[in-house]
């Protein structure tokens, strides 16, 4: 665990200015309460609440205009609380989620939820909007989704919290990502036993991959980029 927290803080110095300027905009984020959104949380069937510990922040990264068209990809959907938060707050997006819904080998994360209840929730939650489920692995989806050239606007990457798949996830999104479209990585500093690469890791292999192709939006506990050149 030592070398894990000391490998983190060298991630830590040398990002250290992208992390710097995201303390300034984690303050100067405008402190909106979605009334409406916590109001409909408490008639929706949630075990967990983890989305609401970074959503003010995700929500930045939205759209200011609550009517604009964007396509929305989020890999991770669990009970649906990130997507019930898009779809009914921006009414013209067009939401595509993926999760399997189903235990997975993946040690970094032991979720000891009854996972066939987590997804009847998820089907309960958001049974009131338009959307597209995809009930697949991550790497599956995101092949189904290159080959049918389908393009998103921003991209949510909160499935597996093993630095592999979230490199692997963020590779081939990237793939699919617009120009000028963001990729959202959620938890990149929290670390996990049982697994080779951490969240952090993967996330600077992926920027230092594609560092001609990228900028650096946010980089705290959530890390966001946007894709900034066209030819690729």
């Amino acid at each position: 665990m030592i070398s894990k927290k000391i490998n983190l803080t060298l991630f830590k110095v040398k990002f250290f200015l992208s992390r710097l300027r995201s303390n300034f905009k984690k303050k100067n984020i405008r402190n909106h309460k979605y009334p409406n959104f916590y109001d409909l949380i408490k008639k929706k069937n949630f075990s967990t609440f983890w989305f609401l510990n970074n959503h003010k922040i995700f929500a930045s990264f939205l759209p200011e205009d609550f009517n604009k068209i964007f396509r929305y990809l989020e890999i991770g959907s669990f009970e649906g609380m990130s997507a019930l938060f898009v779809l009914s707050n921006w009414k013209n997006s067009k939401v595509t989620t993926v999760d399997t819904w189903k235990t997975s080998s993946d040690k970094s994360q032991k979720l000891d939820f009854n996972l066939s209840k987590v997804e009847n929730n998820f089907d309960k939650n958001l049974k009131d909007f338009s959307f597209e489920k995809i009930k697949k692995k991550s790497d599956e989806a995101l092949e189904f989704l290159k080959e049918q050239k389908r393009l998103f606007d921003i991209i949510y990457i909160d499935g597996s919290h093993n630095g592999k798949e979230i490199l692997n996830d963020a590779t081939k999104s990237f793939k699919i990502l617009s120009p000028g479209g963001i990729i959202i990585f959620d938890d990149i500093t929290n670390i996990y036993d049982g697994i080779l690469m951490q969240p952090h890791e993967a996330f600077e292999k992926f920027y230092y991959k594609n560092k001609n192709f990228v900028k650096i939006l946010y980089n705290k506990n959530i890390a966001v980029i946007q894709k900034i050149n066209l030819d690729l």
